[in-house]
């Protein structure tokens, strides 16, 4: 295993051995944030005897999960593989894959990707006799993905629309939640709110995770929507043990 202060700054380090509680580390692009989150992971598997079980590192895409993976193995060893590293798509479909039927799901949940969502709203604007020249399906998906992104139900966002076309998509909104849950289906922003919805509803079951993942990382911060925060404050709100890193 490599050094795990090889090659950082006398600030780098600080960030890399600061104490339990929650750290915000902020600076520029190319500075080392990264670096200094995965040093932080095997500072913590290392020197404060942290199981890798206990650890969740978060980040937003694909290709960075995998490099923060092999990152972390470089420096933690064999352990790396125990912690969950991976997207907040990723980290909490995997969550409702094992907690689906807790909310009304099966386990083998199928996730609907853009196509299929536009495809779905296509289907509801023709069940609603709403025509796509006047209410085209990307922005009926656009509206309903800020709805989910602010946690807002489709009776609730029907209670505050405020122009025609909002009133529409209400209603489109409506049918095409009742057609996802007919099909055992998520969109990829259900895999947020309706892990929120979990653990919201179900307090046993947050607190199990709350417990398994008593250090939380998570990597470029800056770009968190309110739905994945407010995942990650309900997680972390236990322990406390949250080091965000960001632009």
């Amino acid at each position: 295993m490599s050094d795990i202060f090889s090659g950082l700054n006398d600030v780098q380090k600080k960030a890399v051995q600061t104490g339990d509680g929650p750290i915000l580390i902020l600076a520029g692009a190319g500075s080392g944030k990264t670096t200094v989150l995965t040093r932080r992971i095997a500072h913590l598997i290392q020197e404060k005897n942290v199981s890798p079980f206990h650890i969740l590192a978060v980040t937003f895409t694909n290709k960075a999960a995998g490099e923060m993976k092999e990152r972390i193995g470089r420096f933690a060893g064999p352990e790396a593989h125990k912690i969950w590293v991976g997207t907040f798509h990723s980290i909490f479909g995997k969550i409702l894959r094992r907690e689906a039927e807790r909310i009304g799901y099966s386990r083998n949940y199928s996730i609907y990707d853009g196509e299929d969502q536009l495809n779905l709203i296509k289907i509801c604007l023709e069940f609603l006799n709403l025509s796509q020249e006047f209410y085209p399906a990307n922005l009926m998906r656009s509206i309903i993905a800020k709805c989910k992104n602010k946690f807002q139900s489709p009776a609730e966002f029907t209670m505050v629309t405020g122009s025609p076309v909002e009133e529409k998509a209400a209603m489109v909104y409506v049918e095409y939640e009742k057609r996802l849950k007919q099909s055992n289906a998520f969109d990829f922003d259900d895999l947020i709110v309706k892990t929120a919805e979990l653990f919201r509803h179900h307090p046993d079951v947050l607190a199990f995770y709350q417990d398994k993942f008593r250090y939380i990382l998570v990597d470029e911060y800056q770009d968190t929507n309110h739905a994945q925060y407010q995942l990650i404050y309900m997680l972390a709100s236990k322990y406390k043990n949250i080091c965000v890193v960001g632009d």
